[in-house]
């Protein structure tokens, strides 16, 4: 069982400082999970809780989303100060920089048609059920499916995708999210783009050495492989901060655990408090 983020010891290792990093997850972490994901964008408040929380140049802010950059960039273009990172780390785009890096190199897309037509046949099963083809994995969202329709079987679809992948599933990974299925290869992943993201951190400052805080927070499956990247690098655990959202029995490898993104919202503004609590919802 998890315990609850200490929030007033956060905060005070938080003033006492010198080079933070922030590393969160952006759907069911910054903003609630919706039944639409397009619906899920940030609010004119959380806006302003990130433009304020990367101001400070002690800080440097990332959202690592399984989203593609065309979302990313359409909604936090007005917050330059803050890094994005798209597809799980495929695609970069550093703070005070408008340019999208591909770090996925030249990765080998054939698998893609096989996965499409097992998903298609599922998504023809299973109404309500769509398909979400980014630039280097594909998702089979089923949170939407009308049961009363079709059956909803995602075990089956994974052990099919898994079958026909094969050989081919040494480099790929087949993965459970919340109420979806995706399929990525396993050299594109959020704990690999923590270790860039540390790496560029400690060798770009004048001084260059590990960052004196660090919080890491995200809720899902794929966010584990950032709280295990961040063990493995070896911080400093005084000021390192793993945060699980969501329920404290789920299995993890966080520290901490806060209940809902409001808490994160909330957390963010004791950290900075000229950003005014939020009077919107998310």
């Amino acid at each position: 069982m998890l315990a609850s983020l200490d929030q007033s010891n956060l905060v005070s290792q938080y003033r006492d400082s010198g080079a933070r990093l922030f590393l969160f997850d952006w759907d069911g972490t910054l903003t609630p999970i919706v039944r639409d994901p397009a619906a899920a964008v940030p609010t004119p408040t959380v806006i302003n809780i990130l433009q304020t929380i990367s101001t400070p140049p002690k800080n440097s802010f990332w959202i690592i989303s399984g989203r593609d950059p065309d979302f990313l960039e359409q909604h936090f273009s007005s917050v330059p100060s803050i890094g994005l990172s798209a597809e799980h780390g495929a695609f970069v785009r550093r703070p005070g920089h408008t340019d999208w890096e591909d770090t996925s190199g030249s990765v080998d897309k054939a698998w893609q048609h096989q996965v499409m037509r097992i998903f298609e046949k599922f998504t023809a099963e299973t109404p309500g059920s769509v398909i979400e083809r980014k630039n280097v994995s594909i998702t089979w969202h089923y949170r939407n499916a009308e049961p009363e329709k079709g059956a909803i079987d995602p075990k089956e679809c994974r052990r099919r995708l898994e079958e026909a992948l094969g050989e081919s599933s040494a480099k790929l990974e087949v993965m459970n999210g919340k109420m979806c299925l995706e399929v990525r290869p396993r050299s594109v992943s959020k704990g690999v783009i923590v270790q860039r993201i540390l790496s560029d951190y400690c060798n770009h400052h004048e001084q260059p050495s590990n960052p004196d805080f660090l919080l890491v927070v995200g809720d899902d499956v794929t966010d584990e492989d950032m709280f295990q990247a961040v063990h493995d690098s070896n911080p400093r655990a005084g000021q390192t901060f793993t945060v699980s959202v969501g329920l404290p029995s789920k299995r993890t490898a966080a520290s901490w655990y806060l209940n809902d993104p409001a808490d994160v919202i909330a957390l963010l503004t004791k950290l900075e408090p000229t950003t005014k609590a939020p009077h919107e919802e998310l």
